[in-house]
């Protein structure tokens, strides 16, 4: 679990994980800067000279209210590699260990003549130990991290109050919240499982809104270290969410209802999911959909921001949708057999003629090619020709010449006064021109102008005799298997 967590912090950090210790001073920030270096950084950094190096470079840590970090501490002091696991994972691992925000009850930022005054690479001038402290914990959140920890207490730790630690506590996680960086919250605590602290706990959590740990700094495991970082994972954005939904929804429009409704959900539950943590929120909030039975997260990437949302609809939403593509129910197992038999039958004929009839919608020509079990075939023969001699076998097979006939239809009724007429005039007019299902809709005594139409275009096809349509064929069949030579084609 260990490696796989790490994986993903590289694939979001790019390999780079800076943590920035932030938080009111005397509250354990280097204390578990320390910690972390030795359960984690230290016993995977591979180069020994670089192992002692940072060793020596540990920040120091005592009780008291005294301060004792003077300036930000950044351990390694460069950015060192470790490996992790057995694999190849390798990580840039950096911690930055700053000052902290001066607060009540603390000493060692005064001497005898007020507050001490420290050179900073900031400012030409010296400037108090207070402001310098201010300044160094805002460039660690801004510019030196990419995953916030801000160390708290409950007041256990180094007689420093839980009043006293508030304040700065507030502004830490407020500028935090305000340029969108990543972060946990851990309560330095000595009973970091009693009721009080997990009361606390709870009570930052609702206030808010990021993962809040309470542990006692100086003897925090891998695992809890391990543990801090996930939490921390699951706070950085979310960029990606894939909505599974059941395959058969594929057939159906987006405009159908059921996927226009469901878009409109995704989009309204997804605007309020930004980081890992709230996808958990928008698949509990599709879940209470009136056709969804289910929305479960199946998956979940920290590592590229991605997660999976599987649905499930109701099983009489599947079953209205098959009804809009019947025209009549099907309900007994012999209608639902008799169904599957024809639509298999249509599907058949469907892809046998689709190609030819959406050729003669765009050339007014379409031909379908016989299959091999319409081939009849005659039986082969030898056959020579000057001083060669060959095989012949030839074979019928019916194929369908699909034309287009564009056809004219006419209506031109006597309808009697000029008064009806150019009422049936507009109302003809104002179809045409915005709306062409009413349009042929319009009904003319008694019949929709449709039907009026089709009637017409029918009655000129059966207008053709049946010997133009036997001569039309033979025609056709004849330059198909003979080409042109010798034909003369009379138009009239």
């Amino acid at each position: 679990m260990s490696e796989q967590l790490y994986e993903q912090i590289v694939e979001r950090t790019n390999g780079d994980v800076y943590l920035g210790i932030v938080g009111p001073v005397r509250v354990g920030k280097s204390t578990f800067t320390k910690r972390v270096m030795e359960v984690m950084v230290l016993p995977n950094i591979t180069d020994e000279a670089e192992r002692m190096r940072a060793q020596d470079e540990l920040p120091q840590s005592s009780p008291g209210p005294v301060i004792m970090t003077a300036e930000p501490k950044f351990v390694p002091a460069k950015g060192t590699q470790i490996a992790v696991g057995e694999g190849p994972l390798t990580m840039q691992i950096r911690l930055a260990d700053c000052v902290g925000y001066i607060i009540d009850g603390v000493k060692g930022y005064e001497d005898e003549n007020g507050p001490k005054l420290v050179h900073t690479p900031w400012h030409n001038e010296p400037i108090p130990f207070q402001e310098a402290a201010r300044i160094g914990t805002d460039k660690v959140i801004r510019d030196h991290s990419n995953i916030g920890i801000v160390i708290t207490t409950d007041g256990t730790v180094n007689g420093i109050p839980r009043q006293a630690a508030e304040k700065a506590e507030i502004e830490i996680i407020e500028q935090l919240q305000s340029i969108g960086k990543p972060f946990v919250v851990v309560i330095n605590s000595k009973m970091p499982a009693h009721k009080d602290t997990v009361a606390l706990r709870d009570e930052l959590f609702e206030r808010y809104q990021v993962p809040v740990i309470s542990t006692s700094a100086d003897q925090m495991s891998v695992q809890e270290v391990n543990a801090i970082l996930r939490e921390a994972l699951f706070e950085f954005p979310i960029t990606t969410i894939d909505i599974e939904r059941p395959d058969w929804m594929e057939v159906i429009e987006e405009s159908n209802p059921i996927n226009a409704s469901l878009n409109e959900a995704i989009t309204k539950w997804g605007e309020s999911v930004t980081k890992i943590r709230d996808v958990k929120h928008i698949a509990t909030k599709l879940s209470e959909e009136d056709y969804i039975s289910s929305a479960e997260v199946t998956d979940v990437n920290p590592g590229l921001g991605s997660a999976r949302i599987t649905l499930q609809v109701k099983n009489d939403i599947y079953q209205s949708v098959c009804e809009q593509f019947l025209e009549e129910p099907v309900v007994t197992k012999k209608e639902w057999l008799l169904f599957i038999k024809e639509s298999q039958e249509a599907r058949k004929a469907h892809k046998r003629f689709h190609e030819a009839i959406e050729k003669a919608k765009k050339d007014g020509y379409g031909v379908t090619l016989p299959n091999m079990q319409e081939l009849e075939p005659t039986p082969p023969e030898i056959i020579k020709q000057n001083n060669f001699f060959g095989v012949r076998m030839k074979a019928n097979a019916p194929s369908y010449h699909i034309l287009r006939i564009d056809m004219e239809a006419e209506f031109a009724p006597l309808i009697g006064s000029e008064f009806h007429s150019q009422q049936l005039l507009k109302d003809l007019k104002h179809g045409y021109y915005h709306d062409r299902d009413a349009l042929w809709n319009t009904q003319l005594f008694g019949t929709p102008l449709y039907e009026v139409m089709k009637e017409s275009i029918a009655y000129k096809t059966n207008a053709v005799p049946a010997h133009a349509k036997t001569r039309m064929r033979q025609t056709i069949e004849r330059m198909v298997n003979q080409g042109d030579r010798g034909m003369v084609t009379f138009i009239l």
